[in-house]
């Protein structure tokens, strides 16, 4: 038998012996232990995440997954200590999971666990709420992102927003059970039709779990579950007896700061990326006009570069040196996300990553040729490649790309290129929009150059030693003198003070 077979085996027998514990107890008693067990005080960051939530809420999808999970057997409910051996199985059941050396490269190891784990040992982060306020909500009254929101939450982006914004600042004080009227009483300012229309959209009835589990449950147990985002995502509060159950603040905080740009995306992903590649570029394009640096735009490169080919989203200047930038509205989807071969993950990115490679590439090669004088568009010494994604991928730099892609992969595209006209892989890095942000912040405010920040970068990532996972460890190294930049501070003060104006004008 093969080592994937008896892995598989391991699992199956010991899911069963799992199961067989869970269908012994009422299952809204194993959903109130488990968010006993995540809520209970902490000494720090470090105890907390030593509870692994990512198993725990697995636990709790397998059991309201389970086909027995709605049905009327009398069953007593779980102690505290039969919770925690039924816990400790799970965990020990892990060992049938994929170990490292059965990944073809140690970096899609390291991706798998960063999906799994990061988003529950990060900082809450407000700003997420106010990039969707940028993106989403400061548009046209008639765009796409505003009348198809209203029309499927049954409430403005805007609002959805500010409640929002009250719920995650309140959320950690209030505990894991909130009350309608709790809800009411921190958003006086909004009607009562809106706050129910924000409930529905971010909440699961109990008696619905079971339903809407099995519904998204396409591929049933297996051991790669361990790896997968957990469904609760979708809906992080669970009504229970008329009140809302926070499966975990980690898991809230995550679903409302890309509620929008999810939603929006799930309910048409046909109509939604047109009108959000747009948007998407003209955000990352904003950003960069703070910074003052010499611009040229997709346009002006279609226009001014001669022949045919494929071009970038933004081209640029930084003294000797030319910076291009593509914005990639994309996300990782799951197959991608636990990529075990290099294979798995060309395809996840072809469209995307190795499109910007290819792209960054035909543009340095045609940058000679420019006839017309141009103060940006023209060939300098240095190329660098910057790929702005809206969501994490966990490639960081160019080097690590051509390690879980392949480097032959990257290789059939710079062979096409002479050597004069090729960008350098470690040349190349990867962004979330947030660790964008945050560049862009630091090279505003004179902090530090735009390349001089990339080469700092380069340096610290050519020794196996201190290279760094991604990019935002870059910035929180840079940041420890200086105090690390807070991007969309002034949009979160607005919104803070519309919010605290209402709640003035409702007493």
């Amino acid at each position: 038998m093969s080592k994937a077979m008896e892995s598989l085996a391991a699992f199956e027998k010991g899911f069963r012996e799992i199961q067989g514990e869970f269908r012994k107890y009422y299952p809204l008693s194993i959903l109130d232990a488990s968010l006993g067990y995540l809520y209970a005080p902490s000494k720090n960051k470090q105890d907390k995440a030593a509870r692994q939530p990512w198993l725990v809420l697995l636990l709790i999808k397998w059991v309201y997954s389970d086909e027995l999970a709605n049905s009327f057997l009398p069953r007593p409910p779980i102690s505290s200590a039969q919770y925690l051996a039924l816990l400790q199985k799970v965990l020990e059941l892990t060992d049938s999971d994929k170990m490292p050396d059965e990944y073809e490269e140690l970096r899609l190891f390291m991706r798998a666990l960063a999906y799994q784990q990061f988003f529950y040992q990060a900082e809450g982060k407000l700003v997420d709420l106010a990039r969707q306020e940028l993106i989403f909500s400061r548009v046209p009254s008639n765009h796409y992102f505003r009348t198809r929101f209203l029309k499927r939450v049954g409430l403005p982006v805007e609002t959805f927003l500010r409640i929002s914004f009250v719920l995650l600042a309140a959320v950690e004080s209030q505990g894991r059970i909130l009350s309608r009227d709790y809800l009411f009483a921190l958003c006086p300012p909004f009607e009562a039709y809106d706050v129910d229309a924000y409930l529905r959209a971010i909440s699961i009835d109990v008696k619905d779990l079971n339903k809407a589990l099995r519904d998204a449950d396409t591929d049933g147990r297996s051991p790669e579950e361990f790896l997968h985002q957990t469904p609760f995502l979708r809906f992080p509060l669970v009504k229970v007896d008329g009140k809302y159950w926070c499966v975990s603040p980690a898991v809230l905080n995550r679903s409302l700061g890309h509620f929008v740009f999810d939603f929006l995306k799930m309910d048409d992903v046909n109509a939604f990326n047109g009108p959000f590649g747009k948007s998407f570029e003209k955000y990352v394009g904003e950003w960069l006009k703070k910074t003052k640096l010499p611009i040229a735009i997709e346009s002006e490169l279609i226009r001014e570069l001669p022949g045919d080919g494929g071009v970038i989203d933004f081209l640029i200047a930084d003294g000797e040196s030319n910076v291009l930038i593509d914005a990639k509205g994309v996300e990782m989807a799951q197959g991608g996300m636990a990529a075990i071969r290099k294979m798995d993950m060309r395809r996840a990115v072809k469209t995307s990553l190795i499109k910007a490679f290819e792209q960054g590439h035909e543009v340095i090669s045609r940058l000679p040729k420019v006839s017309v004088k141009n103060p940006v568009i023209c060939q300098r010494g240095n190329n660098y490649l910057l790929v702005v994604t809206y969501k994490e991928l966990y490639v960081g730099n160019g080097m690590a790309f051509a390690n879980v892609v392949g480097a032959a992969e990257l290789d059939k595209v710079r062979n096409a290129y002479s050597s004069d006209h090729q960008i350098p892989i470690e040349n190349m890095y990867f962004l979330t929009i947030h660790e964008f942000e945050e560049l862009m912040d630091l090279v505003s405010a004179g902090r530090v150059g735009l390349v001089e920040f990339l080469e700092r970068a380069k340096q610290i990532d050519s020794n196996p030693r201190t290279q760094k996972f991604n990019f935002e460890m870059h910035i929180q190294e840079f940041s420890k003198k200086g105090g690390r930049p807070i991007p969309l501070l002034d949009t979160l003060k607005e919104m803070r003070e519309e919010i605290s104006g209402k709640i003035s004008e409702s007493i």
